[in-house]
């Protein structure tokens, strides 16, 4: 007796509860071993490759690059000769069911930012700049020949873009857009300072979780874990420092390092994408003086670092109003530096 098992969107956090479909591994009529790839998923923390739980050939598929799919629901349909167990991803039971009681999967496509920011940095012609954003192209990843290695048409025509990078580009801005548009029902207020651009993120990273751990009455959680967004060419990655200020120097600077390189090759460990509770971005690597830092989900505060002179940089802290007043976030500012000066 043959079953048809739906594959569903697994959850891979405790916040998640939808995933962006990538890229596809397998077409309708293959024959699968259990453990072969068959898709890829991303969400806001991290994009993972979702494996085959058994022996059999795939069906049908449900969705299409792109699609944002709930926890649990189908995203293509296998065939096996043995009933496999379901895992409970989400608050409902997902059972392996005959084909009648199967339905298309409703899902939506994810609006594509207009332009990745840091496509900003890269110089382009204005009609190769637009087109890029339109096909959701990271301008990064193409050879200049033009003047002062300015992009053309001609280099965007011709450049040889991989579909699976494309796709995880293309998912990772409409899920930062996405971001941005929740955080924006949050009330909230920045702050800025300038200091001395003399410190490690390493140094910065333990530094902040002090000063938040030294404030238990701001705490939503039981830890600090400290993001830290790392850009590559696949897009961003969000690896969280998990309580950082318990770490010594070294240690943490060597953490730091190794992260942040696996980070830039698109492989994080699954460890380290969950715990967040706050972020920090640092554009001072980009020559950019600032940047509004986002409030994430069930976060208080977020830190962005800028580019201010060869001698210094500038911290922008935002907070959630509904933790913390302007009082605070000034003291926790004041903190910070007065933290990072002492190194």
């Amino acid at each position: 007796m043959s079953f048809k098992y739906p594959v569903v969107m697994p959850k891979m956090s405790m916040t998640m509860e939808t995933g962006e479909l990538i890229i596809f591994h397998v077409k309708v009529g293959d024959h699968v071993k259990s453990g072969d790839v068959l898709f890829e998923v991303m969400t806001d923390k991290i994009d993972m490759e979702v494996d085959a739980p058994a022996d059999g050939v795939i069906d049908s598929l449900l969705a299409e690059p792109g699609a944002v799919i709930e926890i649990g629901k189908p995203v293509l349909i296998m065939l096996t000769d043995t009933e496999v167990m379901a895992f409970d991803f989400g608050n409902e039971e997902v059972e392996a069911v005959q084909v009648e009681q199967i339905e298309q999967v409703e899902v939506k496509i994810a609006p594509l930012a207009a332009a990745l920011i840091l496509n900003e940095s890269v110089k382009a012609v204005p009609k190769a700049r637009s087109e890029a954003a339109k096909r959701g192209v990271d301008l990064r990843t193409i050879a200049a020949t033009g003047p002062d290695k300015t992009i053309t048409m001609h280099d965007l025509n011709n450049a040889q873009v991989d579909p699976a990078m494309a796709a995880r580009q293309k998912a990772n801005r409409a899920l930062i857009a996405k971001g941005i548009e929740m955080s924006r029902g949050i009330a909230q207020a920045s702050f800025s300072r300038t200091v001395n651009s003399d410190f490690e993120t390493a140094t910065l990273i333990r530094a902040w979780a002090s000063v938040l751990r030294s404030r238990p009455d701001l705490a939503i959680h039981t830890h600090v874990g400290v993001a830290l967004i790392i850009e590559s060419k696949y897009g961003s990655a969000l690896p969280v420092f998990k309580d950082p200020d318990h770490l010594a120097h070294e240690d943490l600077k060597a953490l730091v390092a190794s992260t942040s390189e696996a980070a830039k090759n698109g492989k994080v460990p699954l460890a380290m994408l969950t715990g967040a509770t706050t972020t920090i971005f640092d554009v001072s690597r980009y020559s950019m003086n600032s940047s509004t830092p986002l409030l994430f989900p069930n976060q208080v505060t977020s830190l962005t670092i800028g580019y201010g002179t060869e001698s210094e940089k500038n911290i922008s802290l935002t907070i959630d109003l509904n933790f913390c007043d302007f009082y605070d976030g000034a003291l926790l500012l004041d903190a910070l530096v007065a933290s990072i000066t002492k190194h």
